[in-house]
């Protein structure tokens, strides 16, 4: 019943967001689209449809417990437990930087990346900041959804045993994976599957951060929001020229064979550490 609870939330979130994003088109002499299926970039209907998906996050964390009869302070409560766990934050941190940061000066000396600064100076210092600040509420709120709001009710509605456990973490890493290829995408030419697969992988380590933390939510964003800042502040100053199926795509380099190992050794590392 939970998770029908979980998904009715999610359903009317989902309608909010296609009904705001069709006043947008309609204000911008658009065509109507499905939720984020548009084509165009005109500036009212790109920022009203990044609004509306965070305000999507929000509902989603705010209203499912609502809908389950629970406080949300209270859920707030059992999510973010006292006091903070600074020491598996810190190991999980450096858990996931040391792989990523290792695996890059491998393929720099392998030549598969090379050094290729974008953007002037000053540009690329304050994309470096953002990269620095941004992840951090980002990895919070998908993971209070994915993770403090999915995650748990499955695990609830599972019964007890690692088996089961495993089978909520697949199933919330496969919806996570796959609704990063909602919206539509500029490039006609990108590449879905392979990417698909390392959203998945990935988003298993994040869902086994939030077990072994007790089922908080300190370790998987600690996790999640190093692995964003890990990935996307070297794409400031690196150009791939390796083969996809060896080391990934800029945006998911944990997609490829090296990646796919680094999640591994994560994997381990957050097991021996945590």
């Amino acid at each position: 019943m939970n998770i029908l609870v979980v998904i009715a939330v999610a359903a009317f979130a989902l309608a909010l967001l296609w009904l705001v994003q069709s006043i947008a088109l309609k204000l911008a002499g658009e065509p109507l689209a499905l939720p984020l299926r548009f084509d165009t970039r005109k500036p009212l209907v790109k920022w009203t449809s990044r609004v509306m998906i965070h305000v999507s996050w929000i509902i989603v964390i705010v209203g499912t417990p609502i809908a389950l009869g629970i406080s949300p302070v209270e859920w707030l409560h059992r999510q973010f437990p006292l006091p903070v766990p600074w020491r598996d934050i810190g190991s999980a941190v450096a858990v996931m930087l040391v792989p990523i940061w290792a695996g890059y000066a491998v393929w720099l000396m392998a030549g598969w990346v090379r050094i290729e600064p974008r953007f002037d100076r000053a540009t690329r210092r304050g994309k470096l900041l953002r990269r620095i600040v941004g992840p951090w509420p980002l990895a919070t709120l998908e993971e209070a959804v994915f993770r403090g709001v999915l995650l748990d009710q499955l695990l609830r509605a599972l019964p007890q045993g690692r088996a089961y456990t495993a089978l909520a973490i697949v199933v919330t890493s496969a919806v996570f994976a796959s609704l990063h290829f909602v919206k539509k995408s500029q490039d006609a030419h990108r590449a879905v599957w392979q990417p698909a697969y390392g959203l998945f992988i990935v988003s298993c380590l994040f869902g086994l951060a939030y077990v072994l933390g007790g089922r908080s939510l300190w370790l998987p964003i600690a996790v999640h929001g190093a692995a964003v800042f890990g990935i996307e502040a070297p794409k400031l100053y690196v150009a791939y020229h390796g083969p996809r199926w060896l080391i990934g795509y800029p945006e998911f380099p944990h997609c490829g064979l090296f990646g796919s190992l680094a999640v591994l050794a994560m994997a381990a590392g957050l097991v021996l550490l945590v």
